[in-house]
């Protein structure tokens, strides 16, 4: 009944020429994965805009903590519009997902690092450590 109703919905909102099809669907989640197929882009233009207003976030007048914070404003943005992939692979046991994450970190610390006033935070930058910092204070 649920799939029937979702079905007659889908087919109801979606533009008149595309109905035929759609009708012969096996089931809605077989229309909408079709409508996906369809309709489903990446905003790049977003995308690519994040990323510059990434690239260009310097700390300036900000404290550490403010400055740390828009950056993760940002990041969560650029996480909504830019999926990490997943493992495919039965079990999870390539570690695939773990290694794009932890990649994705690692240029977040280094944006974080690139992004510090010159003059106050030149010693962190250049520090040969092999740790990671904390979230800022």
């Amino acid at each position: 009944m649920v799939n029937s109703m979702l079905c007659s919905w889908l087919l109801n909102i979606i533009d008149p020429k595309l109905r035929m099809t759609m009708a012969y669907s096996k089931n809605a989640y077989a229309m909408w994965n079709d409508l996906k197929k369809r309709y489903w882009v990446a905003n790049t233009p977003k995308i690519h805009q994040l990323k510059v207003t990434i690239a260009n976030c310097k700390q300036g007048s900000l404290e550490v903590g403010e400055f740390y914070s828009r950056l993760t404003n940002l990041w969560n943005e650029l996480n909504n519009h830019a999926k990490i992939p997943k493992c495919s692979c039965k079990g999870y046991k390539c570690g695939a997902s773990e290694q794009i994450v932890a990649m994705y970190e690692e240029d977040k610390t280094h944006q974080f690092l690139m992004g510090l006033n010159d003059d106050l935070y030149s010693q962190v930058r250049g520090a040969n450590s092999s740790s990671r910092p904390a979230s800022p204070s």
